[in-house]
């Protein structure tokens, strides 16, 4: 007996091996949950250094084409690919490392001579407290007997809160070795950056065969499109964000040395850095700047507050939508949305990159909404379906003299119904 294959059996026999292969799998992830996220999360702390070096080519790329095309316009005109990426790398390293070693010049000092001042201020004010408490018991020798019962009490609080603090070190010293961690990755993640500079136009060849040979030609163009929309969007954010926050910066910087504000130059760092996180960014930074002006000079803490709130206003209302325009496209309810998602799930990292990812989705989203209302002759802006939208739909799909609920409310009788009305009469 001679066996033929028959195809349409044979795709049902596909397809019910992957719905069962799929099952399979989420029951085993269901059940092996712990052990999977173990699995996951370490190769992605094995795989750390090459996303970080994805993030800082991503970051350093549009400057390394500013210089190419520099150079090749002004310095090397005959071609030479290999020298021009060669030097257009290096002078864009040599400029990403430099601003690294400059905050951090300017950072570390300031900040050590602040931990200084802040506990010299402390032990001022306890000796100030010290010698207060000690005139108030002198004037008044009934209240000895009452402070000293309360300064028992608050020593052996203080003594039962160390105890309950102590456990902390651990996890002060574990934080301290995960910095160290992150740093190392960092450094890695900076010489992977430089391979992906040197062979970007290779790399991404490189994926664009393999999707051309998996998929097929709409696939593949729809990829490229989402991807290429991705990267403008990321693109233009990040950069219009780092502008804004070293304009930010920088006023801050001459806003607090005229306003004679203690160690200006560390809070404008704070400041600037912390204003490329969206929304929640100015609050990051004023508040820990606020807390050490208010330990160095009290009086200038509120002088600080108002002056932050007056910049971040400008830089809200005025600077950042000058800079960014219509880049991210979001309302303001779901960059709301994305932050508190974002944040929730991957923290900073999640905060700076989830307006640009969620306008991505939302472009995406409202792209393949208006291509549904058009099947349907139906109109795509939003302000048409504020009121009642009965009277958007076509006229093929109403009745004159019935309304769009009447119609569907209609029963269409069966055939059968239709043949036994017939034989009745």
């Amino acid at each position: 007996m001679k066996f033929s294959p028959n195809k349409k059996y044979n795709t049902i026999a596909v397809y019910a091996i992957i719905v069962i292969a799929i099952s399979m799998l989420m029951v085993i992830a269901i059940f092996k949950f712990s052990t999977i996220s173990s699995i996951v999360s370490k190769v992605l702390g094995i795989l750390s250094p090459v996303f970080w070096g994805l993030g800082i080519a991503f970051l350093l790329n549009p400057l390394m084409n500013v210089i190419e095309k520099t150079l090749k316009r002004y310095v090397i005109k005959k071609p030479h690919p290999t020298l021009l990426r060669a030097i257009s790398v290096t002078l864009t390293c040599v400029f990403f490392v430099a601003l690294l070693g400059g905050l951090l010049y300017i950072v570390i000092p300031a900040f050590a001579d602040s931990m200084t001042n802040m506990g010299e201020n402390i032990t001022n004010m306890y000796n100030k407290l010290y010698d207060w408490t000690e005139r108030v018991l002198s004037d008044n020798p009934n209240l000895e007997s009452i402070v000293k019962e309360k300064i028992d009490d608050f020593t052996s609080n203080l003594n039962s809160l160390f105890d309950k603090v102590q456990p902390m070190l651990g996890d002060i010293v574990s934080g301290a070795w995960n910095f160290v961690n992150v740093l190392f990755d960092f450094v890695l993640g900076f010489i992977v950056s430089i391979y992906i500079l040197v062979s970007k136009e290779t790399l991404q060849a490189q994926f664009k065969k393999l999707f051309v040979a998996t998929f097929k030609r709409s696939t593949c163009n729809e990829i490229f499109r989402i991807t290429s929309m991705s990267c403008k969007t990321f693109g233009n954010f990040l950069t219009g964000k780092i502008i804004d926050s070293v304009i930010i910066g920088i006023m801050c910087f001459f806003g607090c040395w005229i306003l004679d504000i203690p160690y200006y130059v560390l809070i404008a760092v704070i400041v600037g850095i912390t204003n490329v996180i969206p929304y929640f960014g100015p609050f990051i930074g004023a508040i820990p700047s606020a807390a050490l002006v208010l330990f160095v000079e009290p009086r200038k803490c509120i002088v600080f507050v108002i002056f932050i709130f007056i910049l971040q206003q400008f830089d809200g209302n005025i600077l950042g939508p000058k800079i960014l325009g219509g880049v991210t496209g979001l309302p303001t309810f779901w960059v709301l949305v994305a932050l508190f998602v974002g944040g929730g799930l991957f923290k900073v990292l999640g905060l700076l990159l989830a307006v640009p990812a969620c306008s991505v989705a939302y472009e995406l989203l409202k792209e393949n909404t208006r291509k549904k209302l058009r099947r349907k002759n139906m109109p795509t802006e939003t302000k048409d379906y504020i009121s009642d939208i009965s009277r958007l739909y076509p006229a093929s799909d109403k009745k004159e003299g019935l309304t769009v609920e009447e119609l569907e409310s209609i029963i269409i009788p069966s055939a059968d119904e239709v043949n036994e009305v017939k034989l009745d009469v």
